[in-house]
């Protein structure tokens, strides 16, 4: 009996404790007594919980995340995840090419071609011999550095060769692009991109970003008809096939373009729908030194001058130039290295960034190749302290899928450049969402429009944005994100990214 009486006495107890904690589990949220404020997150434990709930729920299972997001001013950790493992950072790879050129270059810094004549020139402006273009790797010869006009800096070349007289060339127009190595495609890059604008051929003297851009237009009237392909600049460097038809709306369509390896054989074949109007399309040309000295004599023979010899490029000659037998006619300066970048980073033009690598490679190496470039870039970045042993670079551009890089080496380049004394000029290279640039179409009503200034980048199955937001207050906040072997929809990847920038522009 005494052992009822204690199990009896036991149950009220129970009973209590089991009514308690129902009651307490029929509670509405924060009616405890404690303050609400206690139990509220911190506002940058709010946006962790939002990304961290956002990727947790992602479909890209198949794929993996890597992200870091830090105060510029302090380098506190807002969120991080995977922040140390290697991903491929596609044109991200940009950020880390256009830092190290504005770090170590400056951004006034010029390049200089020159032209020269090696023979003589008569008083009838005659030149009895060449005309010789000694390349400095300046990309800007570009319509991109001219307002979208394809012939304006030619035309300065022709202006300036009729102030010096000449009427005449008895003779060729030679490129010179020993400036940089033989090397015209980047390491690691896929051969069946090598016809497109994004994979053009990398020279020491180079025109509109070697490739031609060329104008789509169907005969609207007469189906049937092949489709007016017109180039742009206006040349015959590349020849090209046309075998494109015009087609009514009702009829199946497909058709494709491209450049036979390693030659100027361009081609359009298919069938073209009426009613996709006028579009364009770029190819490639192969050996870009021959094709700036083609269009050249091309302009100038529009002007007037007849040259006589056939374009070359030196190292078709069978001796070598000697420049100290020549006569200088002119020096061209480009655009300064400020707006280079700016160039590089809004669009994300590959040909540049890969230029800029070898420029390095010429200024402080010893050799005009990507190799000593990238060389050059990992000492200034071992330099400023940043972990450069896991850090992987093999192209300029990050069109090769060779390159590896980390969130936290990334979220350090950002913060590299945010102190330093060139940060406006890298801050302006950005794009601004929804504004310039890639991400001009991007975060549009929310509060990150025209608040992110972001590098993208994009390759097969690997997307990236980072770079620098700011929160309401006005709190400068470094974010990199990227993801890898992602087997969705694009659009809903470039979704995510746009979300967690938005959740770090909300941030108080």
């Amino acid at each position: 009996m005494k052992f009822r009486s204690n199990v009896y006495r036991i149950q009220p107890i129970l009973l209590i404790a089991v009514f308690t904690l129902i009651a307490c589990s029929t509670q509405k949220p924060f009616t405890t007594s404690l303050p609400k404020q206690a139990l509220l997150r911190k506002d940058q434990q709010q946006a962790a919980f939002q990304i961290d709930t956002l990727l947790d729920h992602a479909e890209t299972q198949m794929g993996w995340w890597g992200v870091k997001v830090q105060y510029a001013r302090t380098g506190e950790v807002v969120y991080e995840r995977n922040a140390s493992k290697l991903f491929m950072p596609a044109s991200n790879m940009k950020m880390y090419t256009t830092a190290a050129a504005l770090c170590l270059l400056g951004p006034q810094y010029r390049y200089e071609t020159d032209f020269l004549m090696a023979g003589t020139l008569d008083e009838a402006g005659v030149l009895k011999g060449d005309l010789v273009i000694k390349g400095s790797g300046d990309p800007t010869w570009s319509w991109r550095f001219f307002d979208r006009n394809y012939d304006s800096l030619m035309v300065c070349f022709v202006d300036s060769l009729k102030a010096r007289g000449i009427t005449r060339i008895q003779g060729r127009i030679i490129g010179d692009d020993n400036i940089f190595d033989d090397e015209v495609l980047g390491y690691g890059w896929s051969w069946d991109d090598e016809s497109y604008y994004y994979a053009a051929q990398i020279s020491g003297l180079s025109y509109n970003e070697n490739y031609i851009d060329f104008i789509l237009m169907p005969d609207t009237l007469n189906p049937g008809n092949p489709v007016t392909i017109e180039p742009h600049p206006r040349t015959s460097y590349l020849n090209v096939r046309n075998e494109l038809i015009s087609v009514h709306s009702d009829s199946s369509t497909e058709w494709d373009y491209g450049r036979e390896r390693g030659t100027n054989n361009g081609w359009f074949k298919g069938d073209y729908r009426i009613e996709a109007g006028e579009t364009e399309r770029t190819i490639t040309v192969d050996n870009p030194t021959r094709f700036a000295a083609h269009v050249l004599k091309e302009r100038l023979q529009d002007a007037g001058i007849q040259v006589d010899g056939d374009p070359l490029d030196a190292d078709e000659l069978s001796d070598s130039l000697n420049y100290e037998l020549m006569l200088p006619l002119f020096r061209y300066a480009s655009h300064p290295l400020s707006d280079i970048i700016s160039k590089v980073n809004r669009p994300s033009q590959n040909f540049i960034a890969e230029t800029l690598m070898k420029t390095l490679g010429v200024e402080f190496g010893e050799a005009g190749s990507s190799r000593e470039g990238r060389k050059i870039e990992m000492m200034l970045f071992d330099s400023l302290g940043m972990d450069t042993e896991n850090l992987k670079l093999r192209d300029g551009s990050g069109l090769a899928r060779h390159n590896l890089v980390s969130p936290n080496t990334s979220a350090a380049l950002l913060q590299m450049m945010w102190d330093h004394p060139y940060r406006s000029y890298y801050m302006e290279s950005l794009p601004l969402s929804g504004v310039t640039g890639t991400i001009r179409k991007r975060a549009l009503g929310t509060s990150a429009e025209g608040n992110v200034r972001a590098k993208t980048g994009t390759i097969g199955w690997v997307r990236a944005l980072s770079g620098y937001t700011w929160t309401q207050s006005g709190e400068p906040i470094i974010f990199t994100l990227m993801v890898n072997h992602y087997t969705i929809p694009t659009y809903k990847v470039n979704l995510m990214l746009d979300e967690i920038v938005t959740i770090l522009s909300d941030m108080e």
